[in-house]
């Protein structure tokens, strides 16, 4: 249990199963990297983008199931993006932002729910990923618990929790959902109820705790005996999550120094070594170690009998007294799965633990707690992002119905993700009122980077406006800018058409347009003529992008020689379909 040399990537975790398409899938999360929410549709694509960091891949790969993810984080809680990436609005759709579940808590849950179908067989499948990371490119120790499942015929008790869960955090949005996405997730919901999920080996029961829900039950910490694993831990939440006193914690060595010696006192207490995770020797050239503590466990103790509670809540006041976290309880035996099972000599994960040595508790860096409550509230403020056309490219005015927070002292500005260093001043204590001006087609976008700074420090967030007026051909110019040779076009066509990657890259490999008519022995003509008669919506898309390629200054450059003639055959084809269809 808890070897730490059983790693598993969230890519592989979310890969559908052999043979089976996603269905749905909904994410929550605390904080939110939206470069890393790119590379959950490389999983989740069918047709082999798993692996490519290649734009027009992964453009496709988010493009193809952006219409099926849902991912709730919360508000004030979205990494600022390093780069300006334009890849970024294929997930806009995707985002939402919640508010505070209650003043002075957090929206704190790490889980995805899934659901596959398998066309060929009809059957339908469910995945849960109850983890102790977000969605970030953090390399700390976490621990993911998946589980598989079908759905069942009939609601169970037991899986109340996620219904419930799924539920709330479509309550707390900022912004309403579209009625369309908020239907597939309350069907999800649904489904999650009546899951009958495969157990992990030995564990006679399972139970879920939806904590900061309405109405949820909280979790049994009764027993006899405690370990608690933990990368932030107070008096209170160690009181609440170890009541018998028994306690063998690991924690991290500044979260530790900052607890009260006497705390510690009757307690085993442990760090994760700082050669933890370091690679091998043997080791793929530049892979990075895993460092610092990141997850939660508790197990507790009672007779023959443990209970091991994993997910996303710390053992603080916060996380127990508001915060909406989620937890899975399994119980099983002692011996498989109690404290000596993780800590004893031997043991697998007692290998990167070294014993707790108290230091000088770290002078804590300038205060910045009240700035990043202040970019959180803001963030929770509904926005509008209002395009309009201008005689230069087109204008965003953003708006608020609701005043920022009243405060001095603080200068608080807004710029667009897409117009980095642009910034408009925002008024303390007003609505939001920010004009940005001569913005081309691919500078809209509803992300807007906020920033409040004062003497002692600045925090910085995401927000994310509701956006009126988008031009409906936007995501069109996004993806026909990064369409800048014939390869990268028939890379992208074979990519839609679902011939995967490594039919694009054949096909894009030979630059004299003669090898690109054929690719994996099946011509172009014919990959176009079956997507004609077995999907021809496919081919509204393509009939933009060429539109557009082809009414651009380099058109005729971008298109392989004959596709314009070719392409003309298979719009008049569609044409008559269309009209024998009508009549």
């Amino acid at each position: 249990m808890l070897a730490p040399d059983s790693r598993a990537l969230l890519l592989d975790a979310l890969r559908p199963p052999p043979g089976a398409r996603l269905s749905r899938a909904v994410a929550l999360t605390f904080t939110l990297d939206l470069e890393s929410l790119l590379v959950a549709p490389l999983a989740f694509a069918a047709h082999g983008l798993r692996e490519s960091t290649d734009p027009i891949a992964v453009m496709e790969g988010v493009r193809h199931c952006a219409d099926r993810i849902d991912v709730f984080c919360q508000a004030g809680q979205i990494a600022v993006p390093p780069t300006q990436s334009a890849l970024l609005a294929f997930v806009e759709p995707m985002v939402h932002q919640v508010r505070r579940p209650k003043p002075g808590h957090l929206f704190h849950p790490k889980v995805w729910a899934l659901r596959f179908h398998d066309e060929t067989t009809a059957e339908t499948s469910l995945r849960l990923l109850v983890l102790s990371r977000n969605l970030t490119k953090d390399r700390s120790w976490d621990v993911c618990l998946r589980l598989d499942g079908v759905i069942g015929t009939r609601p169970k008790a037991d899986n109340r929790p996620l219904f419930d869960l799924l539920r709330h955090a479509v309550r707390l949005a900022v912004a309403p959902l579209p009625p369309d996405r908020q239907a597939a997730i309350e069907a999800l919901g649904e489904d999650l109820r009546r899951a009958e999920w495969d157990r992990p080996e030995g564990a006679r029961k399972m139970f879920f705790h939806a904590l900061g829900v309405p109405g949820a039950r909280p979790a049994d910490f009764e027993g006899t005996r405690h370990l608690v694993i933990s990368p932030f831990c107070t008096p209170g939440g160690l009181d609440r999550c170890a009541p018998s006193g028994q306690l063998a914690l690991v924690s991290r060595q500044e979260t530790l120094d900052c607890l009260p010696q006497e705390v510690l006192a009757e307690s085993g207490t442990f760090v994760v070594s700082a050669l933890a995770g370091l690679p091998a020797e043997e080791a793929p050239s530049g892979q990075e170690a895993l460092h610092g503590l990141h997850a939660k466990v508790y197990v507790v103790e009672k007779g023959l009998q443990a209970r091991v509670l994993l997910g996303s809540a710390n053992a603080t006041d916060a996380a127990f007294g508001g915060n909406v976290e989620l937890l899975v309880e399994l119980v099983g035996s002692r011996a498989q799965w109690g404290i000596n099972a993780l800590l004893a000599p031997g043991a697998g994960f007692r290998e990167i633990l070294e014993p707790y040595e108290r230091q000088d508790a770290t002078e804590p860096e300038p205060e910045t707690g009240i700035l990043r409550d202040l970019v959180r509230d803001i963030a929770a403020i509904p926005l509008s992002a209002t395009v309009t056309p201008e005689a230069d490219g087109y204008g965003i005015r953003l708006t608020s119905e609701d005043a920022l927070p009243d405060v001095t002292g603080v200068r608080i500005t807004a710029q667009l993700h897409t117009r980095r260093g642009e910034a408009m001043l925002l008024v303390s204590g007003q609505p939001v009122n920010a004009a940005f001006t001569e913005l081309a087609l691919a500078d809209i976008t509803p992300f807007v980077v906020v920033i409040a700074e004062d003497g002692t420090g600045r925090e910085q967030t995401v927000v994310l406006a509701t956006l009126i007026g988008d031009p409906a051909h936007r995501l069109d110019h996004v993806i026909a800018q990064q369409i800048d040779t014939p390869e990268r076009f028939l890379q992208f066509l074979l990519l839609m058409l679902g011939l995967g990657t490594e039919a694009a890259t054949a096909a894009s490999g030979d630059a004299g347009g003669q090898g690109v008519w054929r690719a994996g022995g099946t011509g172009i003509l014919e990959l176009l003529l079956n997507a004609l008669v077995d999907r021809p919506d496919q081919l509204d898309d393509l009939a933009r992008l060429v539109a557009r390629i082809e009414a651009s200054d380099d058109g005729k450059h971008l298109l392989p020689p004959g596709f314009p003639e070719l392409w003309r055959v298979i719009t008049a084809a569609r044409e008559t379909m269309t009209e024998a269809v009508r009549a």
